[in-house]
């Protein structure tokens, strides 16, 4: 009896060693797959500091929705443009577009953007058989894996490239949650019978265990640019049915920067498995007074802490943001502020989702600490949504004798600006008197001082003095796992 109890003793020790030495195992991996996820190596390409062209011209455009009285005023200048630029193209049209669908929980009812980009590329194609037409879009439009996008089959039935991203390669965002994921999910095909419900609308496509597994990963390729050979459109918008509403931003501007576009898209391509065909870009003079350069994910956050630390006693910084949260970006202009530079941030009260009612996280928590750290120089107006968002993502730097404008697809927060998601953004160098410096600087005022409609509402309407909700803050943004 006594060997017996013994020998359960022996075997249960030997056992809980056994597990232990899994658990450790396991844990090492998961460990080592975080690191992995954090810190692997970009693909070629990206991260992109442009070349520095010199232009005559760069037009700004914009969207608004606002109050006028009792009346919702909706001002669309941007995807008017989008369509100019693929009618004039004789060469090639190039889109990276992260959202293109109509998918929403229905109720409203919203322009058709995606299909009228649709029917406009389909349009294009067909009256000019040789043109090369590529669109680069994002998984997310085709649940992950798991479904079939309409309007990119159509595409491709017209002979029209699409090229899904890649999102793998890029960097772990969420790193917690993606290194299990690289560990025990990423060999999981997200195709298959979908019996998980749609996380973008009640009626959407039914998604596969695996797709949403693959989802959890948030990370994306969050670019918004259209290209033709003689042109280059970068914006905040997408051509995205429910998004059809939200205020955004774009500027134009035509020229050899239209290689550096296309250079970036090609890697993306590549590193997605696939290329882009041979696209002739028009030759461009490259004369004039106003300093242009394309730039892309992390590169976004080098430029813009490299301007704000240039800020002094005479600098205003205007800022239009849907998501302010990159601690780095806060930290900035904290000094920036601290060395008497005048900051006024437009800021998104992070409270309407397409139907869905948000937390205010990040922006009201970090709003609040920047106003309180701010030794008076710091003033914040958040937008006034009606359900729509204020999606703008738009940094105006104004020095004495010249100014820095950085406007495009990223908001300022980590996995937009820290080499994680794919962003692209236009850096402009002007003359504080240049007319484009003028036209982004009459924009924010006309929303922050409401110049002839309600645009903003003061910083006491939306404050949050939580402790607790701007730690929350930090942390979601710190460990990527929201979606911001």
């Amino acid at each position: 009896m006594l060997r017996i109890r013994w020998g359960m003793r022996f075997f249960s020790k030997r056992n809980l060693m056994i597990k232990f030495i899994v658990i450790s195992i396991f844990l090492g991996l998961w460990l080592g797959m975080m690191i992995y996820g954090r810190q692997m190596s970009l693909p070629a390409g990206i991260s992109m500091l442009g070349h520095e062209y010199r232009v005559r011209d760069v037009a700004f455009f914009y969207d608004v929705t606002f109050k006028k009285g009792e009346a919702i005023v909706r001002e669309q200048q941007i995807f008017d443009r989008i369509l100019t630029v693929i009618d004039q193209a004789q060469r090639f049209v190039l889109l990276d577009m992260f959202l293109v669908n109509s998918e929403y929980d229905r109720g409203p009812e919203y322009p058709q953007l995606a299909a009228r980009l649709v029917a406009k590329l389909i349009d294009k194609k067909l009256k000019n058989p040789a043109l090369d037409i590529v669109l680069i879009s994002d998984e997310i439009n085709t649940h992950y894996g798991s479904a079939q996008s309409v309007y990119f089959n159509k595409l491709k039935e017209h002979g029209i490239a699409v090229i899904i991203t890649d999102n793998t390669r890029l960097r772990d965002s969420n790193f917690i949650y993606s290194a299990l994921w690289r560990l025990l999910g990423q060999g999981l095909s997200p195709q298959g019978h979908g019996w998980l419900p749609s996380p973008f609308s009640k009626n959407g496509e039914k998604m596969t265990l695996s797709a949403y597994l693959r989802l959890l990963n948030f990370k994306a390729n969050h670019r918004k640019l259209v290209a033709s050979e003689k042109t280059l459109l970068v914006t905040s918008a997408n051509p995205h049915d429910a998004s059809a509403h939200h205020s955004n931003i774009a500027f134009v501007v035509d020229g050899p920067i239209v290689a550096d576009a296309v250079a970036g898209e090609r890697a993306v391509a590549r590193f997605s498995a696939t290329d882009l065909p041979s696209l002739q870009v028009a030759a461009g003079e490259g004369q004039g007074e106003i300093a242009v350069r394309l730039i892309s994910e992390g590169k976004i956050k080098a430029r813009l802490l490299a301007a704000l630390a240039g800020c002094g006693p005479k600098s205003v910084v205007k800022m239009a943001m849907f998501y302010l949260s990159e601690q780095e970006v806060v930290k900035a202009l904290i000094s920036a502020a601290e060395r008497g530079a005048e900051i006024r941030l437009l800021l998104d009260p992070n409270k309407d989702a397409f139907g869905r009612q948000r937390n205010g996280i990040p922006n009201r928590p970090i709003a609040n600490y920047l106003v309180k750290n701010g030794r008076g120089n710091i003033q914040v107006r958040w937008y006034a949504t009606h359900g729509e968002q204020f999606h703008s993502k738009l940094t105006l730097i104004s020095m004495p004798e010249q100014a820095v404008i950085i406007g495009g697809s990223a908001n300022l927060t980590r996995r937009n600006i820290a080499d994680l998601n794919l962003e692209s953004c236009l850096e402009i160098k002007a003359r504080s008197s240049a007319k484009v410096v003028a036209e982004v600087d009459h924009y924010f005022d006309r929303l922050w001082q409401n110049l002839d409609g309600e645009y903003s509402l003061p910083f006491a309407d939306f404050e949050d003095t939580s402790l607790l909700r701007y730690r929350l803050a930090l942390f979601c943004e710190w460990s990527g796992i929201s979606t911001f």
